[in-house]
């Protein structure tokens, strides 16, 4: 699951902290310059007094009301950025129109961002998904956990999704591509611009391939088994790399289980449930599309499977099923984030509460709920709190069998708890 955080705001308000007479909003050919050579467009934002104590401590964001001046040449340019004294910290892009004004990228002076360091920067990632796995199949760049904020890559075999949710990030598209090819063979390379994150960056949102003949169908491998998605149309860059620790762990135990997988996406929990020999399991999704892709992918198990697919409403449709007496073993609940800023943070935290009062009515007497969030704003207490609180709705009671959060290949940062954004919990129901 994408950074799982967005706490931007589309444009800078009149009131903002920092001295907007200072910024200079250039056009595109001084932003298509500050993406080469030319050491002169690097820019400065100094902090307002105090304000350097997070980034020393290894934050890689700066807010806006934490600016007293920013001098960029346009959105997505570098900058130098320094304390209220003058000290350099680092190097950041920055952007005015967005909440999160600048992002840091290296703690020295940089005056341009070479190919050979984006070349520099992605081999140290690469090396370290080779060492954690057997195949490349992995998210190859984590952005904020990898140091590199803004930019996803994930790798499906020969063929490479990369996500820009920055207008930094944008400005680099070229160096970024130059240096996949220079790592790994590569047959394609999309670009998923769609999450809705970009909006608040001042950016369009779309989608295309940036090389190779495909036609944005790739290939993820997870266990032994083949996941087909779509990096063009698909969510993020077409498949969750994330859930696969818990997507083992609920397989291991699912054997001769009935399940209902909840936002089911492409099948990637249902698929290995059905193969380590679950009875039955119901994939419910509001996007038909998705199905079709879960229905494919289950196709391919070797054994006769029981696989429904069931397009509607999450919620509707476990009222319903709760209506005609359905009941499970099983219920894993993998929702889109709920919380995509701090205002949205009760708002969020009841919708969670919602299904799981929902979901819990659906399983048997010492069934198990298994709960995800990817809301990086929530925590894991808050979290497991608010689901709690739905398990107890339903007149239920539950214990905690196990905890996990994202796989290896998503590094998260002890200094942004931020990154630290999936949790999965599995509670074992009275």
């Amino acid at each position: 699951m994408a950074m799982g955080v967005d706490q931007h705001a589309a444009i800078l308000p009149s009131d903002s902290a920092f001295d907007h007479d200072s910024v200079n909003k250039g056009g595109q050919a001084s932003c298509s310059k500050v993406a080469g050579k030319d050491d002169a467009m690097t820019g400065m934002l100094t902090l307002a007094a105090h304000e350097e104590r997070r980034l020393k401590a290894g934050h890689l964001w700066i807010y806006r009301d934490e600016v007293a001046s920013l001098d960029v040449a346009c959105p997505g340019g570098l900058v130098h950025v320094r304390d209220a004294r003058g000290h350099v910290l680092g190097t950041a892009y920055a952007n005015p129109n967005s909440k999160i004004v600048a992002r840091m990228l290296s703690r020295k002076a940089l005056h341009a961002l070479k190919p050979s360091w984006w070349r520099d920067r992605l081999k140290v990632a690469l090396e370290m998904r080779n060492w954690l796995f057997d195949a490349p199949y992995y998210r190859w760049v984590h952005g904020e956990g990898d140091k590199l904020p803004g930019l996803v890559i994930d790798r499906f075999g020969n063929d490479v999704v990369i996500q820009s949710h920055t207008a930094g990030i944008d400005l680099q598209l070229d160096a970024i591509v130059q240096a996949v090819n220079e790592l790994v063979a590569v047959d394609n390379i999309y670009l998923n611009n769609r999450a809705a994150s970009r909006v608040h960056e001042g950016l369009e949102c779309g989608a295309e391939r940036l090389q190779g003949m495909g036609d944005g169908v790739v290939t993820a491998m997870e266990g032994g088994l083949r996941f087909q998605c779509d990096a063009l149309h698909g969510q993020k860059t077409g498949f969750f790399y994330d859930q696969r620790p818990n997507r083992e762990w609920v397989a291991k135990h699912g054997k001769q289980r009935r399940v209902l997988d909840l936002f089911a996406y492409v099948g990637a929990f249902a698929a290995p449930l059905l193969r380590a020999g679950a009875s039955a399991v119901v994939s419910v999704d509001a996007s038909a599309s998705a199905l079709a892709w879960a229905q494919r992918n289950i196709a391919q198990l070797p054994e006769k499977s029981s696989w429904e697919g069931v397009k509607g409403d999450v919620l509707q449709t476990l009222k319903r099923l709760a209506d005609e007496g359905e009941r499970f073993d099983v219920v894993i609940c993998d929702p889109p984030a709920y919380v995509k800023n701090r205002r949205k943070l009760e708002q969020g935290l009841r919708g969670y509460q919602r299904l799981a009062q929902h979901a819990c009515r659906l399983l048997r007497q010492g069934g198990m709920f298994c709960a995800a969030s990817c809301s990086g704003l929530v925590s894991m207490e808050m979290f497991r709190r608010a689901s709690l609180q739905g398990i107890r709705q339903a007149g239920r009671g539950a214990r905690v069998v196990y905890e996990g959060g994202a796989g290896a290949d998503h590094p998260w940062l002890p200094s942004m708890p931020e990154t630290r954004y999936l949790k999965f919990v599995a509670f074992m129901l009275d």
